[in-house]
């Protein structure tokens, strides 16, 4: 399917769907993965820190959206976050070539989007925004891409967020990939979270009592004793890891054959 203009008439439907605006589960991106052919790999994923559906352009956003809500400090995520008002917010733009970023049919601006806008909240419980792109480092090699990130850090300078670029290479993917694992257990299973949360507490005090053993032996007795299916007691695990009641090295794999105090921190 031939990609369609961007246009004044559709500028203003998005912003009348309100794409671009509102915070937590109101948010809405302004890029969903079903606008445009998709290059790389998109992603839908519903969000277990704010119930919504977030809309991921690649798998560099998808890991960095992972870290990011597994963080603490984060406390809210907005994908494709639109740089609106762009040529009133920058002040010295008279070296960009603003000029590339027009649509080739229409010669419409097209609106630039940062991949990410975060709500990161202190310890003191003070709130502030940072910006954050997320690129391939092949695609640096792109003058438009370098003119793009430019137009953003101005964009963002101006308005006194924090912006920085983060690259593929940057991105620790083991542990991404360890979050994917263990959140899926936040997510709605059909068990019931009382259930779910008393025989983790059991397990919780299996792997306490029994660190020395090795940890596939404690799942399998676990499971055994409970009288659950095998691979309650790995699941339940994973449960633990992320209600973060107990601690992994998430830079590596979990390896089952260890013993328990080899894995847990």
């Amino acid at each position: 399917m031939a990609k369609q203009p961007w246009t004044d008439e559709k500028l203003n439907k998005w912003l009348r769907e309100g794409r671009g605006q509102g915070t937590d589960k109101f948010y809405i991106p302004w890029v969903k993965i079903s606008d445009f052919p998709s290059i790389g790999r998109a992603t839908r994923i519903y969000g277990v820190k704010v119930p919504r559906i977030y809309h991921l352009q690649s798998d560099g956003q998808l890991r960095c959206f992972l870290i990011f809500e597994w963080c603490d400090a984060v406390v809210d995520i907005r994908e494709s976050f639109p740089m609106l008002n762009l040529m009133e917010t920058i002040d010295y733009k008279d070296d960009l070539r603003l000029d590339k970023f027009r649509d080739k049919e229409s010669g419409v601006p097209l609106v630039l989007t940062t991949s990410f806008l975060l709500t990161v909240r202190d310890a003191n419980g003070k709130e502030r925004l940072v910006a954050r792109s997320v690129k391939n480092a092949s695609e640096l090699k792109r003058n438009t891409t370098v003119e793009n990130l430019e137009i953003q850090r101005r964009y963002w300078r101006a308005k006194g967020v924090e912006w920085k670029l983060i690259t593929d290479k940057q991105i620790p993917k083991q542990f991404a990939k360890n979050i994917a694992w263990v959140r899926e257990t936040l997510l709605d299973d059909g068990m019931d979270a009382n259930q779910k949360a008393e025989q983790a507490r059991l397990l919780h005090d299996d792997l306490v009592r029994h660190s020395d053993l090795k940890l596939k032996d404690v799942l399998s007795a676990f499971d055994h004793r409970e009288g659950v299916s095998q691979g309650t007691g790995l699941y339940l695990f994973r449960y633990l890891i992320a209600k973060k009641l107990i601690r992994i090295d998430m830079n590596q794999s979990v390896q089952t054959v260890r013993k328990v105090r080899d894995v847990l921190q």
